[in-house]
């Protein structure tokens, strides 16, 4: 009786398990790297600190030359960098040339940004 219930619980587990969105794919990636990701020429976007996510993101589009654009998903994802982790705010997007992840976080006086194209499946 025991063993049956928790099979049951175990198949009910298995069967609400839901398969990573593409910014915890980006996120377990980027993790992986052990913060060598966060190497390269630092891009910046010369908005306020006020400014919500989608206009910094606008912006990052506008410069990249992506004239269509639909955002999906914006939230905050934490990344090791180093000690402690690091925040962002991931936001993903369908634009022209595919779905994009950008990450995003104001640092010394600007917005920081890298665009990533979004994984969809394992």
């Amino acid at each position: 009786m025991r063993s049956t219930f928790f099979a049951i619980i175990a198949a009910f587990l298995v069967g609400c398990a839901t398969t990573p969105d593409p910014i915890d794919r980006l996120v377990t990636d980027l993790s992986a790297t052990h913060g060598l990701w966060v190497n390269g020429i630092d891009q910046g976007v010369d908005l306020p600190k006020t400014a919500s996510p989608k206009q910094v993101v606008q912006q990052v589009f506008r410069m990249a030359g992506i004239t269509s654009y639909k955002f999906f998903k914006i939230r905050e994802v934490r990344i090791p960098v180093g000690m402690p982790e690091e925040l962002y705010t991931a936001v993903l997007a369908q634009t022209s040339p595919g779905e994009k992840i950008v990450l995003i976080r104001y640092e010394l006086g600007h917005w920081w940004y890298r665009i990533y194209d979004a994984k969809t499946s394992a």
